[in-house]
């Protein structure tokens, strides 16, 4: 009475045998010679799902492979170009933690750098991923200075640097424009502490001065007019300014 039963049963269990056979990996079986090859195959023609899975396998089945440090780099560069940057950032920080002598350790440094850097957000965001980038940055500038790395990292963290002023500015500029000229100092003044050297400082300069002359606190403004003057004779701020110290705020 049972036969039927016994039937369906059986079948059923086939057919879960052919689906566990079908969802074998086709990585299944390879050797960790031949895993990172296929890893490295997989990458170079930018398939980073299968990279990953790849090199994923091959840290699992072999923690002590010979190749660990490069197998990791392709891992982190292939999450890299998937845009998981926190990832990313992981298995770059690993290979800096577990491998700071390797040849491979200054490129995961700026691996890092530019992970924090792509989750970089709009300038009118929070921009508590781009202080990071700079930080990271400016790590990888200090540890590898001299090296093409280094190079690449001080171009990344000064494009942040201008990105922190830029949202400095726009804060300052937010309060100048309503007349409400405290703040606005504040924020401009903070901008001038933290990146007196970045393109955006000679605007803080001129917004402080318009704002100090409002205010009629002439010697602060004829202060300001001539730093501007100073230290950033070409820029067109100065060029506002270099008429005279009586220019009036005009928000």
């Amino acid at each position: 009475m049972y036969t039927g039963y016994a039937k369906v049963v059986v079948g059923l269990f086939s057919l879960a045998l052919l689906g566990g056979c079908a969802s074998t990996s086709e990585y299944q079986g390879l050797q960790p010679d031949e895993l990172f090859e296929a890893g490295a195959r997989e990458f170079n023609v930018g398939d980073w799902d299968k990279a990953v899975e790849v090199f994923e396998r091959l840290l699992f089945a072999d923690p002590t492979y010979a190749r660990l440090v490069e197998a990791r780099m392709y891992l982190a560069r292939a999450y890299y170009n998937k845009g998981e940057f926190i990832t990313s950032i992981s298995e770059f920080t690993r290979i800096m933690d577990r491998h700071p002598g390797h040849a491979l350790a200054p490129q995961a440094s700026l691996g890092i750098c530019q992970s924090f850097v792509a989750q970089s957000p709009h300038v009118q965001r929070d921009q508590t991923f781009t202080v990071q980038a700079w930080n990271s940055c400016q790590n990888t500038l200090t540890d590898f200075r001299g090296t093409e790395v280094a190079a690449e990292a001080e171009a990344l963290r000064s494009e942040m640097e201008t990105k922190l002023a830029e949202k400095l500015f726009i804060t300052g500029d937010f309060y100048y424009r309503r007349k409400l000229y405290h703040p606005g100092i504040i924020y401009f003044n903070d901008l001038l502490d933290q990146y007196p050297r970045n393109g955006w400082a000679s605007e803080a300069l001129l917004r402080l001065f318009q704002s100090y002359s409002s205010l009629d606190w002439d010697v602060e403004a004829e202060e300001v007019r001539q730093r501007l003057l100073r230290e950033f004779p070409d820029s067109e701020a100065a060029k506002e300014v270099g008429a005279g110290a009586g220019l009036k705020g005009t928000p």
